[in-house]
């Protein structure tokens, strides 16, 4: 099937690539579910618009995931935070045959000489040019990214700096035109 307009990932999403289409045109490859849907964009351009459709970007996603895991390359990416989807590649984005997979749609891998094969969530399998090792490597540095996220979206503060007995406090205007914030103690992290 082939795709013309945007097109949003979702949590069925498997795993994505990149084909060129019948014009010559560099479009994603994305694989739902039992079928393959062919979109009139780049992989790296359905991403950023799925998250630019929640109100967030694909430069800002990745600058998250290297203040969360460290400066890692070829860091997950998570697609959508509030669904919990996430995509890793398991190689350079800039390859034209980078497979960019959703950690939850891989049910076990298998070593293939010096390549891996990866079962999927819909009884199909892939080969890839990388060594278990290091493919089960990104798969838990995905999911990694995803549980750290939830559970900072969960638990905001490592701390909480709300105290319920204490009596509520009010903040003022003050008749020089700024606001009474020195009533508060100062917290510098």
């Amino acid at each position: 099937m082939i795709i013309d307009q945007f097109y949003l990932l979702d949590e069925d999403i498997i795993l994505m690539t990149g084909e060129y289409n019948n014009e010559g045109k560099f479009c994603a490859r994305i694989m739902v579910g039992g079928q393959t849907l062919l979109v009139n964009r780049t992989p790296i351009q359905v991403m950023d618009d799925t998250l630019k459709y929640i109100g967030f970007d694909l430069k800002g996603a990745i600058k998250g995931t290297k203040n969360i895991l460290g400066n890692i390359n070829m860091c997950p990416i998570l697609v959508n935070p509030y669904k919990g989807i996430c995509l890793f590649p398991y190689k350079s984005p800039k390859k034209e045959d980078c497979v960019w997979f959703n950690p939850d749609h891989i049910v076990k891998t298998k070593t293939r000489g010096c390549k891996t094969e990866v079962e999927l969530s819909n009884g199909v399998s892939i080969i890839i040019d990388l060594k278990k090792y290091y493919f089960i490597n990104k798969i838990q540095t995905a999911l990694l990214l995803k549980n750290i996220s939830r559970e900072r979206g969960n638990h905001p503060h490592p701390l909480s700096y709300f105290n319920e007995s204490e009596k509520q406090r009010q903040i003022n205007k003050l008749k020089e035109g700024g606001y009474n914030f020195k009533s508060f103690v100062e917290y510098s992290g």
